[in-house]
């Protein structure tokens, strides 16, 4: 860690002592907390192939519950929009049937 905190290349900065731990925390450890919990959030966390492989199966599982959340949710606004437009044929041919009432009470009404 001394090295690292010493040793600087032309063109680049020394780094801080925060800086030099955070790496080879990095470089050394699995889960790197510490820095995190104590507030420097520059530290990068390393992943293995078997967390990316459990993040990668939880993500498929979380795809295939919203696409059936879709599914049913595009079933629902189908079987609603059925609703409507049965709804919509059967106040068309209560007010021709209004129409055809109101037209027959009319006739009555008009002198002939």
């Amino acid at each position: 860690m001394e090295n690292k905190l010493s040793a600087t290349t032309e063109g680049e900065e020394l780094k801080s002592a925060a800086q030099v731990v955070a790496d080879v925390l990095a470089e050394n450890t699995k889960k790197n907390r510490f820095l995190q919990n104590v507030g420097f959030n520059n530290a990068q966390p390393r992943f293995s192939e078997q967390s990316t492989e459990t993040e990668l199966e939880a993500e498929k599982r979380a795809n295939a519950e919203l696409r059936a959340q879709v599914a049913d949710l595009s079933n629902k606004v189908q079987e609603s929009e059925q609703a409507r437009i049965k709804d919509r044929e059967e106040m068309k041919r209560s007010q021709s049937e209004m129409e055809a009432k109101l037209n027959l009470l009319l006739s009555q009404i008009r002198p002939s």
